[in-house]
């Protein structure tokens, strides 16, 4: 069968709920419980919804590509949490903890936070989970280099690693149109993008996600949100990446995913594409049962 009607098919096969709900990012019923301080599943129609899908995905993906934005939507609907290595740290640190008082001293000093110190920080979160009755995760923000990705799997077992890609040109761009409320903290894009294709790459069109009038006079821009400062950051992004991205495919977990539209024609195709893998996590889960049963 061609791809085409490989994905279609894939889409048919997933409840309309399910895709209605991650074309208008609302979340479906059957959510994991919440743990206090990072993101949980919000209810709906228990009828509807699927039961959790007991999937562990990382998200990797260059700045501007939208990880987090997918992986909170995706995570929502399969009633997993999101996790979002960033939110972690800034808890932490908000918290008062000796840990946060630590990683609060390192940031200070403008160097990063040594790979132990994040970890420490996300096993705690998973642990947390995990006693909270999680079923899984979808990851984003880590691991960012091969030594991260090493000690991730040493310690947690990661079904899939979704590797999201965008034209650079369109990254840039992106990353140049973000902006932020003043007043309410939510995040806009005034970026109209069309690309025709090139080079046997599809024609990529992104509509400005426009802020509401109320909201139009009070934007904010990142202060390295500048050109020159996005292109160093995509390039350290690029020389971390590859042996990321290298570690996942040696091992048979890395999809790549590129992204050509905005997010009501993305989310569905993004959906149809990861099926399989929700399909394989759910049969595998059904498999352990009676061995778990028995043990």
């Amino acid at each position: 069968m061609a791809q085409p009607a490989l994905a279609a098919a894939a889409t048919r096969a997933l409840p309309r709920a399910l895709l209605r709900a991650l074309a208008s990012g609302t979340p479906a019923a059957g959510g994991a419980p919440a743990v206090a301080g990072f993101s949980s599943n919000a209810a709906g129609d228990a009828a509807q919804a699927p039961a959790p899908a007991p999937v562990r995905w990382v998200f990797l993906g260059p700045p501007g590509v939208g990880k987090g934005t997918y992986a909170s939507r995706v995570a929502a609907q399969l009633g997993v949490p999101h996790i979002a290595a960033g939110d972690l740290v800034r808890a932490e640190i908000k918290s008062g903890s000796a840990l946060g008082r630590e990683m609060q001293a390192i940031v200070n000093e403008g160097r990063l936070l040594p790979d132990e110190v994040v970890l420490r920080t996300l096993r705690a979160r998973l642990a947390a989970g995990r006693e909270a009755g999680e079923r899984g995760f979808v990851l984003d923000g880590f691991p960012r280099t091969r030594a991260q990705a090493e000690a991730l799997l040493a310690s947690e077992p990661v079904h899939l690693a979704l590797n999201m890609g965008l034209r650079e040109e369109v990254l840039v761009e992106k990353c140049m149109g973000r902006r932020l409320c003043s007043k309410c903290g939510k995040n806009w894009n005034v970026a109209d993008i069309y690309l025709p294709a090139q080079g046997g790459r599809p024609e990529i069109v992104m509509p400005p996600l426009s802020p509401p009038p109320q909201c139009a006079h009070l934007m904010e821009t990142r202060a390295d949100d500048n050109e020159a400062v996005i292109k160093r950051r995509l390039q350290v992004y690029r020389d971390e990446a590859t042996p990321v991205e290298d570690f996942f495919r040696a091992r048979g977990l890395l999809a790549d995913f590129e992204i050509t539209a905005g997010i009501p024609e993305t989310l569905p195709r993004l959906l149809a594409a990861l099926a399989p893998h929700i399909a394989a996590a759910r049969d595998g889960a059904a498999a352990a049962e009676p061995r778990a049963a028995h043990a």
